[in-house]
């Protein structure tokens, strides 16, 4: 084998070396911005249900709509005893605020209000008549 031939299959032997290294340098890259991404998410999650947090007030994409959205009994017990323009209301304000993936909010109507954490009527604060403080 001639000194030509030997330079010539050392540079093909450096060409696979260096796309080799290219494709494993652009798996890495990409396995870091993935890890990334997942541990913002999982922040996210954590600070939804995190009730001493307030940076993430609307619910994530993966967090489930039963976790924030009000059971039918719940909405049955808040409407109870309601005259039928306040029951739409408040129905109509649990509806708003489940479309926006609220996890806390108030709902009121004149006669009584009510806080809502994560689709529970009467969380912390609870509820009251009148208008809410």
């Amino acid at each position: 084998m001639g000194p030509e031939l030997t330079n010539l299959f050392e540079l093909a032997v450096a060409l696979v070396c260096a796309m080799f290294a290219y494709v494993q340098h652009r798996r890495a890259t990409s396995a870091i911005v993935e890890t990334q991404q997942a541990q913002q998410t999982t922040e996210n999650v954590l600070n939804f249900f995190d009730q001493t947090d307030d940076t993430v007030t609307i619910a994530p994409p993966e967090v489930q709509g039963r976790s924030f959205k009000m059971s039918q009994a719940s909405k049955d017990w808040i409407t109870s005893d309601r005259r039928p323009e306040e029951r739409e209301s408040l129905l109509r304000q649990v509806a708003e605020a489940e479309s926006k993936r609220l996890g806390v909010y108030t709902i009121s109507v004149p006669s009584v209000w009510y806080n809502i954490e994560y689709g529970i009527p009467s969380g912390s604060g609870g509820s009251g008549k009148g208008v809410p403080t």
